[in-house]
């Protein structure tokens, strides 16, 4: 006795240091799933990169502000030059020394695609020439700058709306990771449910065949059947016990797939819980197909990626256009020896310039590139139209599987009742000696089979709700 008590407070000691099971429901696995997942946290990092390019792209066209500097800038070199004492070309070695400060004030003009600037500098020239002694000077300049395209494509305007096309295609793409981990995480869930039902039903067949078994093994030794008979019961256990090893490893499989799925460790141990009630809905095809119509991301990108195009089209077919280059400049500048002489008495710097570009001969180049970019464009138009279709399609294939589904739930679930009532008759028809052990394992073999089967009619009709809910990004059961 006091061997059995120090056992018994020996393994209470060790279940102390033993990892706690933790058991999960639906809801605690989509929770977990929708922080953990590889696959919500690729969405994330894709939606957070287009997020990241849109406020690029918005904060471009602000006023942006460099320095620069040359510290020192240096050159020496033989130039050839006139020397009129000499009446000939001659060559001098000739070189500077300059120490220079540029500051750039720019400010894109989004509505006209221009960029006006302002542009600062200030430099020291320490210049020589061969047998010539030449002073330091110094020079100062400040700036306004036009840079206005004209009759051209307003790239800066594209840009930004190739951005914000291409961050709601992200949003959208998050939006469809996230339905698709919440169905992944759902079906990884009833699979790993009815493989620990599977288990559950596995075992129940196997405490059947036992107790028939036994029966059988008594009755043989009052000499009331034969030998084969209670063999025959035998063959079953242990085939029973076969079934139980594998419907064991089948589940601690489907486990170990579920935390990958969801992002838990290997090593933590789990179960899951679950109330699976049967609650038929009636989805109308033409309702079903009208919101995934409006809802699906692949429909919407597909409608964006047109949108896109559109605007290939329009860069591409403005480059064999006439353009014009207006650049203006408006400024003062001083250069003297005397540093601080640059700050007075400016001179003015001005200059206006309107350079006209006009294609005259690319030998159809142009015109081929707009070719293919409209070919593009018809490309994003048919797919989008074969993707509506294939959306049609599935849909209705998803709500004939429903229906399917439901069909097969209420049939099913009949027949467990009366394969439960028939085994219980056999079973009492055995011990009574009616029938054979053969008679009882038929009837238990299909006591099996119909749990089994109304077991996967309904997670089947689960999985075509949820996959519903997923390709129209609509609850049909109102939860």
């Amino acid at each position: 006795m006091r061997i059995i008590i120090q056992i018994f407070f020996s393994l209470l000691l060790f279940s102390q240091f033993l990892p706690a099971q933790r058991i999960l429901t639906l809801e605690d696995a989509l929770s977990i799933a929708l922080k953990e997942s590889y696959g919500i946290k690729s969405a994330g990092y894709s939606l957070i990169s287009s997020q990241k390019t849109l406020e690029a792209a918005k904060l471009g066209l602000r006023t942006s502000v460099n320095m620069e500097f040359d510290l020192p800038r240096y050159a020496r070199t033989l130039s050839s030059q006139f020397n009129p004492s000499t009446g000939i070309e001659e060559f001098f070695e000739v070189g500077y020394t300059t120490f220079e400060s540029r500051l750039f004030f720019s400010q894109p003009i989004v509505f006209t695609n221009g960029t006006f600037s302002l542009v600062g500098s200030l430099w020291r020239r320490d210049q020589f020439k061969q047998d010539q002694d030449i002073p330091i000077d110094y020079y100062t300049n400040l700036s306004l700058r036009l840079r206005q395209p004209l009759f051209t494509f307003n790239s800066l305007s594209a840009n930004l709306s190739r951005a914000e096309i291409n961050l709601k295609k992200s949003e959208r793409n998050y939006t469809r990771a996230k339905r698709g981990v919440i169905y992944d995480v759902t079906s990884g869930f009833y699979r790993l449910y009815q493989a620990k039902k599977n288990v559950e039903i596995t075992r129940e067949k196997v405490n059947q065949t036992k107790a028939s078994y036994n029966t059988a093994a008594n009755k043989f030794k009052a000499g009331l059947i034969a030998e084969v008979e209670a063999l025959q019961l035998e063959v079953d256990l242990a085939s029973s016990k076969n079934e139980l090893l594998n419907a064991e490893r089948n589940f601690n499989e489907e486990k170990d797939e579920f935390k990958l799925l969801i992002g838990l460790p290997l090593e933590e141990s789990i179960d899951v819980i679950a109330e699976i009630d049967y609650s038929p809905i009636e989805v109308n095809v033409e309702t079903a197909i009208e919101y995934a119509i409006t809802n699906r991301s692949e429909l919407l990108n597909a409608e964006s990626d047109i949108d896109l195009r559109n605007l290939a089209v329009d860069e591409v077919d403005s480059r064999g256009n006439i353009s014009a280059l207006l650049s203006a400049n408006f400024g003062i500048n001083k250069n003297d020896n005397t540093f601080r002489d640059i700050f007075r008495d400016f001179a003015e710097d001005r200059s206006l310039v309107l350079t006209l570009s006009v294609p005259v001969v690319d030998w159809g180049r142009n015109r081929r590139e707009v070719e293919s970019a409209k070919a593009d464009l018809d490309l994003a138009i048919l797919y989008y139209s074969n993707q509506k279709q294939q959306v049609q399609k599935e849909i209705i294939a998803i709500v004939n599987k429903i229906e399917s589904a439901k069909a097969r739930v209420e049939v099913l679930s009949k027949s467990v009742e009366v394969a439960q009532k028939s085994y219980d008759i056999s079973l009492a028809r055995f011990q009574a000696g009616t029938i054979t052990s053969f008679d009882l394992s038929q009837m238990q073999l299909r006591l099996t089979d119909a749990k089994t089967n109304s077991l996967n009619a309904l997670i089947d009709y689960k999985l075509s709700v949820a996959d519903l809910a997923r390709k129209t990004l609509h609850d049909f059961e109102g939860r």
